[in-house]
């Protein structure tokens, strides 16, 4: 799946988002999780104009082109988001009540983290399934690189794509380092667990990596 959002700026008590306008959707629903294995909890919807959070300073937002696209500034402390630390954002359009096709999780770094310094850690665990096609696509905030995952399961094999339904990389159970990326960016990986009777299962495992082009 293609990107469906980005975020152009992040800054303390800041959030600003783009997605295009899409026919036929009249709600733009954003949910948010502490982790992208976690069951996302919505908590605002916009409409096809776009929202501004009543809590930003409208002295801080900069004028930009929004032809075409929805944009949607706000600040995480109005919705129990926390401030300095990551989360991971969900956008799912809406036709009345009837949801569309949830977005991947996309990780969403603090301002802090954004200052071309810096390790992006992330851990949790990748779904069972038994081709790529169930994989699930984690989408990272911008070109990463230095990749290094580690499968933490220590029976089951942890498969890793770099595109939607590519070929896998398979990370034996609990050894390190398994799967490296050196000079390659990345923005998004797909990950699955199997067991080694090629069956489905449930797979911790961490990741490092770094971003492409610091700033």
């Amino acid at each position: 799946m293609t990107r469906q959002f980005k975020i152009a700026r992040r800054r303390p008590n800041y959030v600003d988002f783009y997605t295009p306008t899409q026919a036929g959707v009249d709600g733009y629903k954003l949910s948010w999780a502490t982790n992208f294995d976690a069951t996302p909890t919505d908590f605002l919807t916009s409409t096809n104009v776009g929202y501004l959070d009543p809590k930003v300073n409208q002295a801080v937002v900069d004028t930009q082109p929004t032809g075409g696209m929805v944009r949607i500034v706000f600040d995480p402390a109005s919705y129990s988001i926390p401030d300095t630390s990551s989360f991971w954002l969900v956008f799912t359009p809406m036709t009345g009540a009837v949801p569309g096709t949830a977005s991947p999780p996309t990780l969403i770094l603090p301002d802090s983290a954004n200052k071309g310094v810096g390790i992006v850690t992330i851990q949790g665990e990748a779904p069972s399934a038994t081709a790529s096609t169930g994989s699930l696509q984690i989408d990272f905030p911008a070109l990463m690189q230095d990749f290094r995952i580690h499968n933490e399961d220590t029976t089951n094999y942890l498969f890793v794509a770099t595109e939607a339904g590519g070929a896998e990389q398979q990370l034996r159970p609990d050894t390190f380092p398994q799967y490296t990326n050196i000079t390659g960016t990345q923005a998004s990986i797909f990950v699955r667990g199997g067991t080694p009777a090629l069956a489905g299962a449930k797979v911790k495992f961490s990741a490092t990596c770094t971003l492409a082009f610091p700033r």
